[in-house]
């Protein structure tokens, strides 16, 4: 088709959408200013109500999940500083154990070193003393070989006086040849 044909077309009475018709216009003005009322009394209410609820939700869903946030964080923190006072604890606690061994030993040390020193001590005693017995035994024994002999080199008995004077002339000469020994060792 050309364009004579189409305005032929169109001068026949068929729908000419270039044409101007002033009452399609005044028609269609009162029907959109109809439908615009109705709409902005009855429809455009509960729409921007509608709208508006949604964004309120949307707006408490994003605070609600922004204070959630905070109360992660704030427990997060908190757990933190819970972690931190307990490993911190546990170091008082094993410095604290760490002490207290050190000061057993010390004090078991202490003990042991101080009986060891006891029973030196009681052994030096018991040494001395069986010292002073064995020494006290060979005096007697002395005396008594001393007397045996005095007796078959004089021939005769000696009387408890004479045995007296010889026994302590021989304690006092043994006496005195074992501290003269005694020093000379020395």
């Amino acid at each position: 088709m050309t364009i004579t044909t189409l305005s032929l077309a169109l001068a026949e009475g068929s729908f000419n959408p270039l044409h101007f018709d002033p009452s399609a216009v005044v028609l269609t003005s009162i029907t959109f200013g109809v439908l615009f009322v109705l709409l902005s009394k009855f429809a455009w209410g509960p729409i921007l109500g509608a709208v508006e609820a949604r964004e309120k939700r949307i707006d408490d869903a994003i605070q609600q999940a922004e204070d959630d946030r905070a109360s992660a964080e704030k427990t997060l923190t908190e757990y933190n500083q819970r972690v931190s006072n307990v490993e911190s604890e546990m170091a008082a606690l094993r410095e604290k154990g760490r002490t207290e061994a050190e000061a057993m030993r010390r004090e078991i040390l202490d003990k042991a070193q101080a009986e060891s020193k006891a029973v030196a001590a009681s052994a030096q005693r018991d040494i001395e003393s069986a010292k002073s017995q064995a020494i006290q035994e060979l005096r007697a024994e002395a005396v008594d070989i001393g007397m045996a002999i005095a007796g078959k080199v004089v021939g005769r008995s000696v009387d408890s006086d004479d045995h007296r004077r010889l026994a302590d002339q021989v304690i006092s000469e043994v006496s005195g040849a074992g501290n003269g020994g005694a020093t000379r060792n020395n």
